[in-house]
């Protein structure tokens, strides 16, 4: 086979091509762009990965995250119902204190009564007594001056 194809009419034969040059030509774009085709699905393939990754990473946050704030949430809840049960117990305490004071002022009150009746009862002896005496003084002086 000849190296060289013969040249057109008023080609110039630096200007033409080999045959081999002018027959691989279209194998050789098609390669590179084969090439550039495959590269960039592989580049795809790289990014595609990538996003499944970073979606995987964020996924387990989230759930790492819900499983955090559920667990803070449950804490929280379990403490609430702690501090209720503190608080009703509080109440009752003092509730039974202000029961009892209540009870205890009341047998006070009572007492104070009784101790004022026995004195007004006392003192309502002694007004008698000083009665039957003012009668007994009017009786002599009327017994006197008659």
């Amino acid at each position: 086979p000849p190296t060289m194809a013969p040249s057109p009419p008023g080609v110039t034969p630096a200007a033409v091509k080999p045959w081999w040059r002018r027959r691989s030509e279209p194998i050789v774009v098609a390669t590179v762009v084969a090439a550039l085709i495959m590269g960039a699905a592989v580049g795809f393939q790289s990014v595609k990965g990538d996003i499944h990754s970073s979606e995987a990473r964020v996924h387990e946050q989230v759930s790492t995250s819900e499983a955090r704030l559920t667990e803070r949430i449950q804490a929280a809840e379990i403490s609430i119902q702690t501090t209720k049960a503190e608080l009703r117990e509080e109440i009752r305490a003092s509730e039974a204190r202000v029961n009892k004071r209540i009870d205890d002022l009341r047998v006070d009150v009572k007492a104070d009564i009784q101790g004022v009746k026995a004195e007004v009862k006392d003192v309502n002896e002694r007004l008698d007594a000083v009665n039957d005496k003012m009668d007994q003084l009017l009786e002599i002086l009327l017994a006197s001056n008659s």
